[in-house]
């Protein structure tokens, strides 16, 4: 009796063929090679690492990027679609009953057979019940197929993790570009105003007879090419405004009150909890989905190799069939069947050999794609880190830079003052310290977009 009983449970439940999915092993380096982080950080500072930047408006912008970013959204649904196909797939393990009725009038030939036996020509059919179907996967058929449609439904949750990471880096880079726009049209207008200034006093000088017309059009020409940059900078600034209104969701021309207000380019001192390129595995997106894609990939060759072997089904109806009202329903009326159903490929010419082949490739194709995510990821990772690093050196010079312009300015000013040198070498002075903050404020900006990049690169927030 036993024995019946666990054959019955085999029957019932088989077992999946194919290869069961087993995470890939991947040996990776203890360490970035550009990482200069010594000290032990929380990791739990990269769930919001935009703070760091100490910028309250950049705080609201995310949040209402997060709940208004049509690009967010378009990926939450596909997540829902993608849940349904995997409950679709789920529920085909399960029986199938459907409820049927019927009500047909049909006349039949008389000249087709010459037998009373059919009846008369005009007849009637009454049909109630219901039919049940039940394929029972005994070696996996269905369950290979809901394995698969659960780690693409996992990838799918891991491609929206992607959405959301760029989208935070792109809000954060855009809002950075356009407090550096901002800065570097406020520099543009001063050198302007310098070149102006300059102007004016050499064609006094020259209209004077105190110097040559040479050196009236050499200012002029420096004039013209600065106000030739200005608009190229509005340009910019504008482009930037409008990008940034788009990923929250909004106009495009419906941002530009926010912005009224210069205010400085942030920047963050915040430690960066860089971890292990180990870390990587779960924290990126992009490898994860990988990792997913290849999990599915196996589950498709156990479903392809379950095609060698029968299916098994279990058939059954039950219902009320007749061809008068007033016995449809009588217990005379009962129609019934029940019985299984096996249905083996025999001949197919080697279609099942050919498409086990074909997933046992594609497969192979995950798993190298699975493998090149990984070394994308940390060559990613590599390349942010030095970025950020000699950035941050570059930025460290011109701020050497600023504070000798500036001091030369400022003696150069002290000089003029005491009649020691002309108003020209002031002028001069004051240039060269725009054209330092220039330098300065276009490497402070490269400096946090790349730390951007960097949090991006380092998966962000998961």
């Amino acid at each position: 009796m036993k024995g019946s009983k666990a054959l019955i449970l085999i029957f019932l439940t088989g077992c999946a063929v194919g290869p069961n999915y087993e995470t890939p092993q991947i040996t990776l380096s203890s360490s970035f090679y550009e990482s200069h982080e010594k000290e032990s950080v929380d990791e739990g500072e990269l769930k919001r690492w935009w703070t760091s930047f100490n910028d309250p408006l950049l705080d609201v912008l995310v949040h209402e990027a997060l709940s208004q970013n049509l690009d967010l959204k378009v990926a939450i649904e596909k997540i829902n679609e993608v849940r349904s196909l995997y409950q679709i797939e789920a529920a085909e393990l399960y029986p199938k009953i459907d409820l049927t009725a019927e009500q047909r009038r049909t006349r039949i030939s008389q000249n087709l057979f010459d037998s009373t036996f059919l009846g008369p020509p005009l007849q009637s059919f009454y049909k109630v019940g219901f039919d049940a179907s039940w394929e029972v996967d005994i070696f996996g058929k269905r369950r290979r197929a809901k394995e698969s449609a659960y780690y693409e439904y996992e990838g799918e949750v891991n491609s929206a993790r992607d959405v959301y990471i760029t989208l935070l880096s792109e809000i954060a880079a855009t809002y950075i570009e356009i407090r550096g726009a901002q800065h570097k049209i406020a520099l543009s207008k001063r050198d302007i105003y310098i070149q102006k200034e300059l102007l004016s006093l050499t064609e006094a000088r020259f209209v004077a007879g105190l110097d040559s017309e040479i050196s009236p059009q050499d200012i002029q020409v420096n004039l013209e090419e600065s106000q030739a940059i200005l608009p190229a900078l509005e340009t910019s600034y504008r482009q930037s405004i409008h990008r940034l209104a788009v990923l929250l969701g909004k106009p495009p021309d419906s941002l530009h009150g926010d912005f009224e207000e210069q205010r400085p380019i942030p920047i963050s001192n915040t430690p960066i909890p860089i971890g292990l390129p180990s870390d990587l595995l779960r924290r990126r997106p992009d490898i994860r989905r990988a990792e997913r894609t290849l999990a599915a990939a196996t589950a498709n060759v156990g479903e392809a190799i379950s095609d060698l072997f029968p299916r098994f089904s279990l058939l059954g109806s039950f219902g009320f069939e007749s061809n008068r009202k007033n016995n449809w329903l009588k217990a005379s009326s009962r129609t019934w069947s029940f019985g299984p159903n096996i249905d083996w490929p025999i001949i197919y010419f080697g279609r099942i050999r050919a498409n086990i082949r074909a997933q046992n490739a594609k497969q192979q194709q995950a798993l190298l794609t699975y493998e090149q995510t990984i070394l994308t990821s940390l060559e990613d990772v590599e390349n942010s880190l030095v970025a950020y690093y000699k950035e941050d050196e570059r930025v460290h010079r011109y701020e050497k830079q600023v504070e000798a312009s500036r001091r030369k300015y400022e003696l150069t000013r002290d000089k003029y003052l005491s009649g020691l040198v002309p108003f020209s070498d002031l002028l001069n002075a004051d240039s060269a310290l725009v054209f330092a903050e220039n330098n300065l404020a276009n490497s402070t900006e490269s400096l946090s977009t790349n730390l951007v990049a960097l949090y991006k690169s380092l998966g962000g927030e998961w």
